[in-house]
């Protein structure tokens, strides 16, 4: 019944967000790049993989990984190829405008993007709309992946900040 593969690729991160569940962020190991390409080869050839994802911590801090891991599931043919990212990587924005076109380039087909009050106490915001206008250039699908405080109908300052950054992004 396997028909999907997950790689957390670091959990290094840009943010210290209260929410989180990969913990304090301060371990620098990462994901062994080779290892993973060979595990979406050897997986994909023996199961009918549907879907890859990759996240972290902040997994575009290790951008080539997350690349490389998406050429394989590509050229497996793996149809669903996702990413989930706060979008904060770089204040560089040539160089986040790149890393949104090699995301296309390397078969990302769908970007999570996590914006709400909680990532945002930590991370600025002017980063992660620049790369969501650097993604919406590409053919990739990027939807805003929020956390909310009970649920999205919950009325709760928390909540209700959130709904003013989404705005941002509609």
């Amino acid at each position: 019944n396997l028909n999907r593969i997950e790689f957390v690729i670091t959990s290094a991160c840009t943010g210290r967000c209260r929410h989180c569940s990969q913990g304090g962020h301060n371990n620098p190991e990462n994901l062994d790049c080779k290892s993973a390409v060979d595990a979406v080869y050897k997986i994909a050839s023996e199961y009918k993989i549907k879907s890859v994802m990759t996240f972290g911590g902040e997994p575009l801090l290790c951008h080539e990984t997350v690349c490389e891991i998406h050429k394989a599931a590509r050229d497996m043919n793996i149809p669903k190829r996702q990413l989930i990212t706060n979008g904060y990587f770089s204040k560089d924005f040539e160089k986040i405008r790149s890393a949104a076109q090699s995301l296309a380039h390397c078969g990302v087909n769908e970007i999570l993007l996590s914006v709400d009050a909680f990532h945002q106490e930590t991370i600025p915001l002017e980063y992660v709309t620049a790369f969501a206008k650097s993604v919406i250039e590409t053919d990739i699908n990027i939807k805003v992946h929020p956390a909310w405080l009970v649920s999205s109908d919950d009325d709760n300052p928390y909540n209700r900040t959130t709904k003013d950054i989404l705005e941002i992004f509609n």
